[in-house]
């Protein structure tokens, strides 16, 4: 969702974004804001036996007869048939980037896009909320979708369906009903919402409890058998439903940036064990970046590194949420301009309420440029760095792009230090 697009009206942003009647390909440029979505019709791509982690239909060419029989006359035109057929199929091993929903749970495009239209009028419009508004929303929807098509069939092979799907409806859902505050403002108001959730998490636990009811059509006045909510599960059985849901918690919790450093840790110590394990295989040698076994994703699936797994696809939803640094030039900036926006509109109603200014809230002591450098050079960065371990395409696609908006924004903070004499 291109930030500069107008969003006083809850216009359908995230609903665009979601349709699965057609599976899609995303040629990535540069950065992940430059991910070019093509419609395609779905393809059975995975059917060289991998494909039993999705519900890809069978595609086996039928062009000879099963006993090798006919004749030299149907053996000559036979293999003139499979030659054409075989030019014109995709490679066996390539991901066509769909999710396989229609497919695999029955899931209507018009269901999703009706519920996506939904979740979005709880978000505020950015007139409201500069940063934590719909656009938003769509933007981390797209990242995560940007994210995992950079993983390629790796990822496509590491992940069932069912948890494709809930990242993405995560990604949609991590920031509904935002009130344009962080957490540090409801802890110290003490606000309702701090009280129900005990100070922890106040408002990750508040966004995974409405997509709850919003999934499960538990809203208001509502019987429960929503039409929408049901439409967006399509065929799932209740375990299904309760695993969906189960993930769908986790994944939003885990956008809790207080949290950042810790689970940052625990994933990079997961990722070195994995590494660890592929430089053994290999008799200490590094495998070479273009062997498959270079790739974390190939080998996420052992029961050694399920830890890791499980945490891989929240972990990416986090990194999609910071995203802004990694995206082009113009359109970081102004996403960065959004979020000061936000915090000192924080800032300006904690000093009206008499409460502790929270920190970068305070519009007379935060400094833009210097704020930028810190949060790309500490948090961004170093994760992202991270994750391109992970998935190698990170590397030319998105770290360049951050490590240009970095000099950005040191340039800026030059200008600064000049003016002020620092």
């Amino acid at each position: 969702a291109a930030i500069k697009q107008r969003s006083n009206t809850n216009n359908g942003n995230m609903a665009m974004k979601f349709i699965e009647d057609k599976g899609e390909e995303g040629s990535v440029s540069r950065g992940i804001g430059n991910v070019e979505e093509e419609s395609s019709k779905k393809a059975a791509a995975l059917d060289d036996g991998k494909a039993s982690t999705k519900a890809s239909p069978e595609t086996k060419s039928e062009t000879t007869s099963p006993n090798g029989e006919g004749g030299a006359e149907a053996k000559d035109t036979g293999e003139k048939s499979e030659q054409t057929e075989k030019s014109n199929a995709p490679a066996a091993d390539a991901w066509n980037g769909g999710y396989f929903l229609p497919d695999e749970f029955e899931v209507k495009p018009r269901a999703v896009c009706q519920f996506l239209r939904k979740v979005e009028k709880e978000y505020s419009t950015r007139k409201v909320n500069p940063y934590h508004n719909n656009i938003h929303a769509a933007d981390v929807l797209q990242s995560t979708h940007a994210l995992i098509q950079m993983g390629g069939q790796d990822m496509a092979l590491a992940y069932t369906p069912l948890e494709m799907y809930s990242i993405l409806l995560a990604a949609a859902m991590h920031d509904v009903k935002h009130p344009g505050n962080n957490n540090n403002y409801e802890i110290n108001k003490m606000s309702e919402l701090s009280l129900r959730y005990n100070d922890n998490s106040v408002l990750e636990n508040m966004h995974a409890s409405r997509a709850s009811h919003l999934l499960h059509g538990l809203e208001e006045n509502s019987t429960g058998n929503d039409w929408c909510a049901a439409g967006v599960l399509g065929s799932m059985t209740k375990t299904q439903q309760k695993m969906l849901r189960t993930s769908l918690i986790r994944s939003i919790l885990s956008t809790d940036m207080s949290r950042h450093f810790s689970e940052i840790a625990k994933v990079t110590r997961r990722v070195e064990a994995l590494e660890d394990d592929i430089l053994e295989d290999n008799d200490g040698d590094p495998p070479s970046s273009s062997s498959s076994s270079a790739n974390i994703l190939t080998r996420i699936n052992g029961d050694k590194h399920v830890k890791l797994r499980e945490k891989f696809l929240p972990f990416l939803l986090h990194m999609a949420d910071i995203s802004n640094p990694t995206k082009p030039h113009a359109v970081s900036v102004e996403w960065a301009h959004a979020v000061y926006d936000e915090f000192f509109q924080q800032g300006d109603r904690e000093a009206a309420e008499d409460l502790p200014i929270s920190p970068l809230c305070d519009r007379t002591t935060t400094n833009l440029p210097e704020a930028q450098v810190g949060f790309m050079n500490y948090v961004v960065k170093p994760a992202f760095l991270l994750l391109a371990r992970c998935i190698p395409n990170m590397e030319t696609v998105v770290i360049g792009q951050l490590e240009e908006n970095f000099m950005y924004w040191m340039r800026e903070k030059e200008k600064d230090n000049q003016l002020t004499g620092t």
